[in-house]
């Protein structure tokens, strides 16, 4: 038990000191936007990778920062009849559904690596005037596939504690929340 509590507490940790890391991005992207925003609008010379570069960003910010927002229990979900049931009930939802989740980040794992894997050997680019690679943008993918993965597998197996003994005993040492199991 004493090795499953600190392999959870690992992945929290990753994803909290990643999301906070990564959160940065927000602030280049939207550097990038005001800046092709000022060019297009008030020099009348819009530039030809700052749309793209914000697309890029976006990847970085959505898929890094996927882990953190899961811990923190920031991802949307529907709570009207939910939020009315006990822990272990709760938690007995969160098993099945969670099972989506997980096999989600295999989709993204699988699938994106192997993108982006096409496009490191095949020297891809984009089809704009500015053309960067693609591999950089695609391998955030599969990354961001295996910290969400991993983070949903600590709230899975958090879960399954809670729906066998009905009590959250394994709460996160990093954040307090939906994925932390407390509150």
């Amino acid at each position: 038990m004493k090795i499953l509590v600190e392999f959870i507490d690992i992945i929290d940790r990753i994803n909290e000191r990643l999301g906070k890391i990564f959160g940065f991005l927000i602030v280049a992207m939207m550097i990038v936007i005001v800046y092709d925003i000022c060019m297009r609008y008030f020099f009348t010379k819009p530039t030809s990778w700052g749309m793209e570069l914000s697309t890029l960003l976006q990847v970085g910010v959505v898929f890094l920062g996927g882990g953190y927002c899961l811990l923190h229990g920031g991802h949307v979900k529907v709570d009207i009849v939910y939020g009315r049931f006990s822990p272990r009930r709760k938690a007995i939802i969160d098993l099945v559904t969670y099972l989506f989740l997980l096999a989600l980040c295999v989709v993204l794992v699988w699938y994106g690596g192997r993108t982006a894997w096409d496009s490191l050997i095949g020297h891809k680019v984009s089809t704009s005037a500015w053309a960067p690679p693609l591999w950089p943008s695609q391998i955030l993918i599969p990354i961001g596939g295996i910290l969400i993965g991993f983070q949903g597998l600590a709230k899975w197996i958090r879960d399954w504690v809670t729906a066998i003994t009905g009590v959250k005993k394994l709460e996160s040492k990093v954040v307090r929340g939906e994925g932390g199991l407390r509150g």
